[in-house]
Order: structure tokens, then C-alpha cells, then sequence
């Protein structure tokens, strides 16, 4: 009995603390939604994001973790019609120690507005079977729901108005009007005006290239509730017309489709090219496209027109026109900033000038339109070079130098001509001009000379100087001409030389010869005159002094690199004439190297030749016999163009002899000192006239008797030796 007592008293505490405890707490609450589970406590309200139209399952458990039984009453579930009970409610029910009940419950929210709901229900716990206990009190159970859902919504904004204008599925973005190669832009907003994080998935934009997307956000986006984000649809025509797209954008599982259209307004520029301004059509052109001016001749010109027009819905600007690349030049371009209406058009040329073989290339702008600009070059290039030690290269009208030479020797230079073009070159003359040039060619090929390509002529440049210091020459090869130079030594100092032959004292009237030679051999041919001068004791020169060849002055040449004189008359020698006066006769000579350089030294060495005084010297005589008179003549010369008697031996046949002597110092005189005298220097020519007086009979015997006579002159100097004449 004690033992039973002590068993009721112990059931009756546990009851006492039930009764005491707040319902709920023997209630183990778990929300499951998905695989996401939750352990609540009673009265605690739980919040569920959805979608719009989209139902979700919610799991509500209930298990009974006391020691007896839990009755459960019937549940109800108040509030939003979005949250509803699905199926039969597994209540009312009692539930034994660890058993559970699950309430299914479906939230489909119906707008992106917060929906509130709650599901509740009464629960008591029961006493053991078999006792007199009472029921537990009533305690409700409830389990309070939040419903939200994302509601995202689409507008656009155009830059030109900046008006917010909603986008729907199947709306339309227009951007009108944009001008042409620039950018308009829409904005595209999307704004999450649900009470659920929301999310983007993408953004897409699919049609012409003119229209694209600009600033998108990473994807997808979260997007929180009363959050938005923002990107911009890029419009940049090229050219004038419509263009579309069509915008996808997919947010929350649902698609969002809108058709972009693009209007462009501005000028649109079509380009042609024409061979000539008379041509109607052309072949059309388009922006970075290819203007081929076709083959050109090197150093020619060739042009093509181009045509542009402006078939647009605007009147525009050309902003300018310019070109680049060597060889190509405009032709009478438009003025920059150019306006050209609707419909309208402008003309300019292109010009290429062929200055390499081929392929030319440039750039042509006009405006904002670039074009390749090509053409072919054709021709010969001649390159020309000269070896002399090394390889130089040089241009037309450039100098070609030689190296240096001495006078009279010889050096050179290889000229050569090189066709680097792609066709053949003719050339038909190869020279050399100037005045006294020390420049020859050797090896000239046969002219007229054709060069075909990567092929080479060439020929020798020989200088042998003539002229000391800088030699200079044009060498001319077709149209191109080079100045040839060359440098020559100053020329050496005149070696020295002698007189050969006559020397001295010389015997007048007699016609002696006289060389010149040279110590050494000279390496130019000298040019040089031998100039006498006559300078008698007495008064008066002789005339007759002279040169062989006549004259006082003898003009000879003595050959590069020989030593000897050779004189006008072609000799080695030259004779000159000492004449019948008593004089010095002077022989200077003078030299000239080729160039007319004066290389006679300051002192020369002259040739002095002295005709001495002397007694005179007869030449001839004579007797002119007359009936009355007889008549001794007698010619002859003397040095010192003086006499001062003559005598005149008679011989007769019978053997006698008869001197006679005359004075004739006055007469000769007389003479020697006139004018008339001058131009026979020491000659005379002396009469002496004897009377014949008698009979004729005496007269007859006279002169048959004569033999002869013998005459003999004088002068200070002596007297001559005798010279007889027969009486005729």
C-alpha cells in the first residue's frame, strides 16, 4: 500500500507540471520547404519568396515528443488566399509519444504584394488509459506565413526626349532619326518592384550590327526588392536607312521579347570612278575599297575621277579630301567642309606618277571614308656606279672622281650601268665633253646600247692630265650626264738643256746650224719659239741675220717624254744666217707645256754667236773695158762696214805691171752711213773707172796689151786678199 501511494503521488507531480507548462512545448514544429528544413517555435511566423503564378510546396510537421497522448483539433489555415491547405487535413487526431502529423500546404502568390496567412489548431494532452485524471487544458498551435514574390519590370528611356516609357513583351524601342557613323542610345531599366529578390538571367540582342548592347551587367543580376539596374542599346549607322534588332530579356522564368528599330537620317555618300569628266558612269566604289589606276610608265602621269554623291535624306559635309603615298597627288579637289545636298555631288581626280617598278600604293580619304589607293609601275631604272677602289653610287648630274694621275700618266675608273627596272632601257649615247679634256673612254659597248632588266653595261673612264691641279669634264650616257674630276701634280720644273752645234765665234756670211736638247725627258710635249736678236758693232743690223726658215724667230716641239728639239722645218737642227756685219747674235728660247703653262725658266740659258771684225773679204771682180775708159768692179763685204782704200794692180801681156792705190774712206762712209746701206749689212760693191786716153790706134794697143787686173781692199782691220779679173 505504501509502495502504491508513492506510485500516484509521482504521476500526480507530472501532471501538475503539465498542466503548469504553456501548450506547444511537448509540440516539436518543423517546416520543411524543398530540402530546407526548419525547426520553429510555436507562434512563429515564416516568410516564403514565390513567383508569381507559380505554386511551391510547404511542409508543416507535428510531432509529439510527451509521455501520454497529444488530440489534436481540427486545423484551419486563415489569411491569404495564396497559402491553401492541399488535401485532407490529417486532423483532428491523437497522437501517440513520437508520432507526427504533416499539413501540406501550397503557396501560389498572385502578385509580387506580401500575403500573410496562418495555420492553427487546438491541442490538449490526454492521461494514461485506466486513470481518473482529467484532460490537459486546450493550447493552440499556430504556424504564421509571410508570401512574397519578385516583379520585375521593363522600361526604356530614349536620349533624345529622356521620357521613362514602359516595355512590355512584344513592345517596341524606336531610336529615330540618329545620325549617321555616330552613336545614339537607349536605356533599357529593369526594376524589381516585387517584395522577393529577384533575378535577370540574361540580356540578349540579336539583327543588325548597327544596333548593339552597351554597359550590361554581369549575368544573371540579383536583383532586391525595389532594386533595378540598367544598360544602354548602341545605334550607330553607317549609312542611311532602317535597321532592327530584337531585345530578349529573360528575368524570374520569364521571357521578355521587344523588337528594337533603328532610323538613320543624314547624308549617305556613294562613290564612283570614271576614267574621264566626259564619262556618264562609272565603276562604283565603296568605303575601304580598292581605286586601281592600273599600270603607269615611269616618270608618266595617269589620272582617274572620282565621283561623289550624296543620296541621303540630308544635305552633309565633306570635310575634306587628302591622299598619301609617294607618287599620287590630287586633282583640283573640293574645298574643305564642302556642303553637298540631297541629290548633289562633286568631282575630283586622282593623279599617280610612276616613280617605282611595281606595285605603287596610297591612301585616299574623303571625309570619313578611307580607300586604297594602287597602281603598277613600269619602266627602265638605270642605276648607276663607278669603281675607282671602291664601289660609289651615283645620280645623274652627280661627280664621278678618278683618281689623281701625274701629268702625262694615266689611271681610270669602271663605269657601270645597271637596269633595275622591269623593262629595257636603250640608250644611245655615251661621251665625253669639254674643252681640252684629259678624260677618254675605252670599252664603250656598240651604241645604240639596250639594258635589259637586272642586266649591266660598262666601259672604262681613262684620265691622263695635261693641266696640273683639278681636271674636270662631263661625261654624258643618254640623258644623264655625271661631272667627271681628276686631279693632276703641279708639273715639274723645266729640266735643264743645252745648244748643240754652232758656238762662239761664227764666220760671217756663213750658215751655220744650232740643236736644242733637253738634260731629261719631260712628261708633257713642250712648245716653245727660239728668238734671235742681232746686235751689231757698227751702226746698223744686218738684214740677212736670220733663220733658214726665215725671220728672227723659230718656233720647235720637243714630243712628251724625248729630250731633242725639233724644229719648224722638221729637223733636229736649224741654220741661221750669220750675215756680212760684225755683230753678237742672240738666240733665247722660251717654253711651253700643253695648256699654255709658261715653263721657260726666269734665267734661261742663251746661245750668244759673235761675228768678229775683220779685214774685208772680195767675192768677185770684174773689167769692163771700154774705147775711153775701162771700168774695175769689184764686190765684196766687210765686218766693220767700213773701207779705207783700194788698190788696183793692171797686168799687161808684155809682162808689165802697174799698181794704182785709192782712198775711198769718205766714200765708204758715205755709204755705210746711209739709210740704203741698212739692209745689206758689211756687203759693197765698189767700181774704179780709169781713163783711156790717146789715138784710137793708141787706145786699141792699149787695151789689147791688157791681161787682167788684180784688186785687194782695206779696212782698220786689214787688208783682203788679192782677187784677179781678166780684162773682157
Amino acid at each position: 500500500m505504501k509502495k502504491a501511494m508513492k506510485r500516484t503521488c509521482g504521476l500526480l507531480l507530472g501532471l501538475a507540471l503539465w498542466a503548469g507548462s504553456a501548450w506547444g512545448q511537448g509540440i516539436l514544429i518543423t517546416v520543411r520547404e524543398g530540402e530546407i528544413s526548419r525547426q520553429i517555435a510555436n507562434g512563429t511566423t515564416v516568410e516564403f519568396a514565390g513567383k508569381v503564378g507559380e505554386g511551391k510546396d510547404i511542409f508543416v510537421e507535428l510531432q509529439y515528443l510527451g509521455a501520454f497522448r497529444a488530440e489534436l483539433g481540427e486545423a484551419s489555415l486563415t489569411g491569404s488566399g495564396d497559402f491553401r491547405l492541399m488535401g485532407v487535413a490529417p486532423t483532428p487526431r491523437v497522437l501517440q509519444p513520437r508520432e507526427k502529423v504533416v499539413f501540406e500546404v501550397r503557396f501560389e502568390p498572385s502578385s509580387s504584394r506580401r500575403s500573410l496567412a496562418q495555420l492553427g489548431l487546438l491541442v490538449r494532452e490526454l492521461p494514461p488509459p485506466d486513470s481518473n485524471l482529467l484532460p490537459g487544458a486546450y493550447g493552440l498551435i499556430s504556424v504564421g506565413f509571410t508570401g512574397t514574390a519578385p516583379e520585375l519590370k521593363y522600361a526604356f528611356v530614349l536620349a533624345a526626349d529622356g521620357n521613362v516609357q514602359p516595355l512590355a513583351d512584344g513592345g517596341l524601342i524606336r531610336i529615330a532619326k540618329a545620325p549617321v557613323n555616330q552613336a545614339t542610345f537607349a536605356t533599357v531599366l529593369v526594376f524589381n518592384e516585387g517584395t522577393a529578390t529577384g533575378k535577370l538571367e540574361s540580356v540578349q540582342l540579336e539583327g543588325a550590327a548597327e544596333l548593339s548592347l552597351n554597359q550590361v551587367p554581369l549575368m544573371p543580376a540579383t536583383l532586391g526588392a525595389g532594386q533595378g539596374v540598367q544598360f544602354r542599346v548602341r545605334y550607330e549607322p553607317k549609312d542611311v536607312g532602317e535597321h532592327a534588332a530584337t531585345l530578349r530579356l529573360e528575368g524570374e522564368g520569364r521571357a521578355v521579347t521587344v523588337r528594337v528599330e533603328g532610323a538613320s537620317q543624314g547624308p549617305k555618300w556613294t562613290y564612283e570612278v570614271l576614267p574621264d569628266l566626259t564619262a556618264e558612269a562609272g565603276d562604283k566604289l565603296l568605303p575601304d575599297g580598292v581605286v586601281d589606276l592600273g599600270e603607269v610608265e615611269l616618270g608618266k602621269r595617269k589620272r582617274v575621277w572620282i565621283r561623289v554623291r550624296n543620296t541621303g535624306n540630308e544635305e552633309g559635309v565633306v570635310a575634306g579630301v587628302a591622299v598619301s603615298g609617294a607618287g599620287y597627288a590630287l586633282v583640283d579637289p573640293p574645298l574643305a567642309q564642302t556642303l553637298v545636298k540631297t541629290g548633289g555631288e562633286l568631282w575630283f581626280g586622282v593623279q599617280v606618277t610612276g616613280v617605282q617598278t611595281g606595285r605603287q600604293t596610297g591612301r585616299l580619304r574623303v571625309g570619313a571614308d578611307g580607300f586604297l589607293l594602287t597602281s603598277f609601275g613600269f619602266g627602265a631604272i638605270l642605276e648607276y656606279s663607278y669603281v675607282a677602289g671602291g664601289v660609289t653610287v651615283v645620280e645623274s648630274g652627280g661627280q664621278v672622281a678618278v683618281p689623281a694621275a701625274a701629268i702625262g700618266q694615266t689611271t681610270a675608273a669602271q663605269f657601270v650601268i645597271r637596269n633595275t627596272g622591269n623593262r629595257g632601257a636603250t640608250i644611245g649615247s655615251i661621251g665625253v665633253s669639254g674643252s681640252q679634256t684629259a678624260f677618254q673612254l675605252a670599252s664603250v659597248p656598240v651604241l645604240p646600247l639596250v639594258i635589259e632588266p637586272d642586266e649591266r653595261a660598262e666601259f672604262r673612264i681613262e684620265f691622263t692630265p695635261k693641266l696640273p691641279g683639278l681636271n674636270t669634264a662631263v661625261l654624258n650616257v643618254g640623258p644623264a650626264f655625271f661631272n667627271l674630276t681628276g686631279t693632276a701634280a703641279a708639273l715639274p720644273e723645266l729640266p735643264g738643256f743645252r745648244w748643240e752645234g754652232a758656238s762662239g765665234i761664227v764666220a760671217p756670211f756663213t750658215q751655220p746650224s744650232v740643236g736644242l736638247t733637253l738634260q731629261s725627258a719631260y712628261p708633257l710635249t713642250l712648245r716653245g719659239t727660239v728668238v734671235m736678236t742681232v746686235d751689231t758693232a757698227n751702226f746698223g743690223a744686218d738684214a740677212a741675220v736670220q733663220f733658214s726658215t726665215g725671220g728672227r724667230s723659230v718656233s720647235f716641239v720637243i714630243p712628251a717624254g724625248q729630250t731633242r728639239a725639233v724644229f719648224s722645218n722638221g729637223s733636229t737642227t736649224i741654220r741661221l744666217q750669220t750675215g756680212t756685219a760684225a755683230g753678237r747674235i742672240v738666240l733665247t728660247p722660251s717654253f711651253v707645256a700643253e695648256g699654255g703653262i709658261d715653263r721657260t725658266p726666269e734665267r734661261p740659258v742663251v746661245l750668244e754667236l759673235t761675228v768678229p771684225e775683220q779685214a774685208p773679204v772680195l767675192l768677185a771682180a770684174r773689167v769692163e773695158a771700154g774705147l775711153t775708159a775701162l771700168n774695175v768692179i769689184v764686190t765684196g763685204y766687210t765686218t766693220t762696214r767700213n773701207l779705207t782704200k783700194v788698190e788696183v794692180t793692171v797686168r799687161r801681156k808684155s809682162g808689165r805691171t802697174e799698181t794704182f792705190s785709192f782712198d775711198v774712206a769718205q766714200a765708204a762712209q758715205l755709204w755705210f752711213g746711209s739709210g740704203a746701206s741698212l739692209t745689206t749689212g758689211g756687203l759693197f760693191s765698189a767700181t774704179v773707172p780709169f781713163g783711156v786716153s790717146g789715138t784710137a790706134e793708141e787706145r786699141a794697143r792699149l787695151l789689147a796689151d791688157l791681161e787682167g787686173v788684180t784688186v785687194k781692199v782695206s779696212n782698220e782691220r786689214g787688208t783682203s786678199a788679192e782677187i784677179s779679173a781678166p780684162v773682157v
